[in-house]
């Protein structure tokens, strides 16, 4: 990404779990990028008060060139500090998060063999190379959030968002899913013989979290159905202390697939 008008490239994180998009600390005390307020980001594992800062001009590049037709200006994003990020690219570290605030006005190509990404505006047809009858509805909600409706065990019927900027647990095995606590505890009222086989740390917003782990019998979500996954238990804390919250699912669950593609003005997840 060119930011500001700027020389050099940044590197950025394409986040549908994110409402609002987010540049790193030093980004942004190195643009001095003016504060337009404050708002408090809910994570995983806690909450944080952070300001919103304002960049003038956010462009994708193509081979080293920005491009006009996908240029934000004066987008607003949170100040957060993402030191934990790393790219396996020549670049410090992750330069910020770019969410749905930017996203949700384009078409999203994603290539995991090999890994690429093409934005490109709508234009009122089906993208290239779906298969029009084969994709996921979803919506925004109220924090910009991308939500999918799915299926657990053949009856529990649940939101899930989907979160393309949360890390793969490489100590968890394919395919898997987060849940909350209150799912599980329905889920364990039918199956009583559900238990967790495994205890994951994974570094959240906000810190440390112990995540359990255990496997159903059934996940189906549109056209898409995983036999015996794992689930990911979120703890009661951060953003999951909250009763409305739901658990999430990540890009490995689409990887097998060899792309996805994110069609925003229609709502539509197309897998193959």
């Amino acid at each position: 990404m060119k930011l500001n008008n700027r020389s050099e490239p940044y590197y950025f994180i394409m986040d549908t779990g994110a409402g609002m998009s987010a540049v790193e600390e030093k980004v942004a005390n190195e643009l001095r990028l003016p504060i337009m307020g404050r708002t408090e980001l809910a994570g995983t594992a806690g909450i944080l008060e952070v300001p919103i800062k304002q960049l003038d001009a956010v462009a994708p590049q193509r081979r080293g060139y920005p491009v006009s037709i996908l240029t934000h200006h004066g987008l607003l994003a949170t100040t957060q500090d993402l030191s934990q990020f790393r790219v396996p690219l020549p670049a410090p570290y992750e330069a910020g998060l770019l969410g749905n605030d930017y996203l949700r006005h384009f078409v999203v190509e994603v290539d995991f063999f090999p890994p690429s990404v093409q934005l490109s505006r709508p234009y009122g047809y089906i993208p290239a190379g779906v298969n029009p009858e084969k994709f996921l509805p979803f919506r925004l909600d109220r924090s910009k959030i991308m939500r999918i409706q799915a299926r657990l065990d053949g009856w529990l019927e649940v939101e899930l968002r989907v979160d393309s900027g949360a890390a793969t647990l490489t100590s968890v095995a394919w395919p898997y899913l987060n849940i909350t606590t209150s799912n599980w505890r329905q889920l364990c009222e039918k199956r009583s013989h559900y238990t967790f086989h495994d205890t994951v740390a994974a570094k959240g917003m906000g810190g440390r979290v112990d995540l359990q782990v255990a496997q159903i019998d059934l996940l189906e979500i549109g056209p898409l159905r995983f036999e015996r996954p794992r689930v990911v238990v979120q703890p009661e804390q951060g953003i999951f202390a909250d009763p409305q919250a739901v658990g999430f699912i990540s890009l490995n669950l689409f990887e097998p697939g060899q792309w996805i593609t994110f069609d925003y003005p229609a709502g539509r997840i197309y897998v193959p």
